[in-house]
């Protein structure tokens, strides 16, 4: 519990930096036996966490509640209204300073079921891109490729008509941890074509972990929640799409274990060529419209101010792209000109707990 504590004290630093927000280090402790996932107690200048929501829930879940504790401690140290409402105007305020989830500013209740990387079921537009994904796995080659067209298609519709209508969307972000301590060129690949074919936003951020005590490297995704089931459901289907088409290759070809990043690399890279002329199409042959799908994402206010609020301060770093066999490339570039996406879009999954804390 020790690591524990040292680690929220490291997280409560960067939050107050983050956000800009000048607040005193509390006493942090972890509780045994607490039905509440947190507490702030002003005479005591302690913030108190249930030992089983770290045990039990992602650290993200776990920096939301410890958000929601420290815009109690901001509204009675900083804003000096603590004699409101626990959960009134000023907790909304603060925490809209910094930045807590809207799903996690309740008194109580049950923890909220964040997304998973699996994406979550959902009816309308999702019901219909699952059908058309379902009837990409079909043996006829035309009947395939015309499905996941129009699942593109459908997602492109309505993304372009939440942007005109600027239609109310409920936007949310997911986190995609691949467990390990550094994000593979394959993974920030498949992340650069989730962002400019699929609707969402994309940073690559550390999340610690409770069990291990190590900090790893994990893909975040912000856009709205029928998007980010969607992109959720490619980035675990070309995961697992690499490395059956691999392994089939290399039974034919007998190519070194080295070249595998190549060929992974090389499908990616034909894949991307795939979507960015079905781009082109759609945008020739949408009335009223030139926009490429990056743009459409770029575009939207209430995506660019959910993106802000969470992170409002971030940099841009520039990776080199790797080595590569060229046969292998050339050849994984191919078979991923032809590939395409099929499976179902929803999983259920996600964090589930008891209660939020009171103030």
């Amino acid at each position: 519990m020790e690591a524990w504590r040292r680690q929220l004290a490291q997280e409560y630093r960067h939050l107050c930096w983050l956000y800009r927000v000048r607040l005193r280090l509390p006493l942090f402790e972890i509780r045994e036996g607490q039905s509440r996932a947190g507490t702030w107690s002003l005479g005591q200048d302690t913030l108190s966490l249930a030992s089983w929501l770290i045990r039990d829930h992602a650290w993200d879940v776990v920096l939301e509640v410890l958000k929601h504790e420290m815009s109690h401690q901001y509204v009675q140290q900083v804003m000096a209204r603590g004699d409101e409402l626990p959960h009134g105007p000023a907790f909304q305020e603060a925490c809209d300073r910094l930045g807590v989830h809207p799903e996690f500013r309740s008194a109580q209740g049950t923890i909220p079921r964040l997304l998973t990387g699996e994406g979550q079921r959902s009816g309308g537009i999702l019901a219909r891109v699952e059908k058309l994904f379902a009837l990409a796995q079909s043996a006829n080659e035309h009947e395939a490729a015309l499905a996941m067209q129009k699942a593109n298609a459908i997602l492109r519709r309505y993304n372009l008509e939440r942007l005109h209508r600027h239609s109310a969307t409920d936007y949310d972000y997911l986190i995609i941890n691949p467990g390990s301590r550094r994000i593979a060129a394959h993974q920030r690949v498949i992340a650069a074509i989730l962002k400019d074919f699929f609707y969402v936003n994309v940073v690559i951020s550390r999340q610690f972990e409770a069990q291990s005590g190590e900090t790893l490297r994990v893909i975040e995704l912000t856009g709205a929640k029928e998007n980010l089931a969607v992109a959720g459901h490619v980035y675990h289907f070309l995961i697992r799409r690499l490395d059956y088409l691999w392994q089939e290759y290399r039974k034919k070809t007998r190519a070194a274990g080295r070249e595998k990043n190549s060929y992974w690399l090389g499908v990616l890279n034909g894949f991307r060529e795939k979507l960015s002329l079905q781009d082109r199409e759609a945008m020739r042959t949408t009335t009223g419209d030139n926009m490429a799908s990056s743009l459409i994402c770029a575009s939207d206010p209430g995506l660019i101010r959910y993106y802000r609020t969470r992170y409002p301060r971030l940099r841009t770093v520039q990776h080199s792209g790797p080595r590569v066999h060229a046969g292998t490339y050339q050849a994984g570039q191919q078979e991923g000109k032809q590939l395409l996406i099929h499976k179902g879009v929803g999983a259920d999954g996600g964090n589930t707990g008891l209660l939020l804390a009171d103030g």
